[in-house]
């Protein structure tokens, strides 16, 4: 697979989990606030909007790890570059 189509497919995925955790976000804090009980919301209770929460989570934290591993080289050299330049005297 070309680097780049690596890359699109990646932040695909990063912006679906990005949406995926504000979406359960937003129904476990406004719609099933804590007390709420046994509400449900399409079909599902706070507790199990909490796990989908937590998945979508630990997907979006293992695909920003590979986001980072796969752009090192970059990282690296872009924080090497600005580290050698030193302060500017002006």
């Amino acid at each position: 697979m070309r680097k780049h189509t690596q890359n699109v497919l990646l932040d695909v995925c990063l912006f679906v989990g990005f949406i995926g955790l504000i979406a359960t976000g937003i129904i476990l804090y406004f719609v099933l606030p804590p007390g709420s009980r046994q509400d449900t919301f399409a079909v599902l209770t706070r507790h199990q909007w909490g796990d989908i929460h937590f998945w979508i989570a630990a997907a979006f934290t293992a695909f920003i790890a590979l986001h980072l591993t796969l752009h090192a080289s970059w990282l690296k050299s872009s924080y090497f570059r600005k580290r050698n330049k030193g302060p500017s005297k002006g």
